[in-house]
């Protein structure tokens, strides 16, 4: 079995500097998937805000918010280690 490998952290400096590698095609492209991640990422929020209202439940915090991020990405990171092994 293989081990898992730790993730690879990347800089934001690091991705800004292949970014100017692309041609600008390539970074309106880029522009645009990001651009529509991010409408996408808005919507659920704005459903989750609607459903939040709806059930009338207190808005979480932003400490709240990154913990339950934080907890869903280890979720995740787990389940890939798993699938990994096997």
């Amino acid at each position: 079995m293989a081990q898992p490998q730790p993730e690879e952290r990347i800089t934001l400096d690091q991705v800004l500097q292949l970014v100017d590698k692309l041609t600008p095609e390539e970074q309106e492209q880029l522009r645009k998937s990001l651009s529509d991640k991010y409408k996408r990422f808005q919507q659920l929020c704005d459903k989750v805000e609607a459903n939040r209202i709806a059930q009338g439940l207190p808005r979480l915090t932003e400490d709240e918010i990154l913990a339950e991020v934080k907890a869903i990405r280890e979720e995740m990171k787990a389940e890939r280690a798993n699938q990994s092994s096997r």
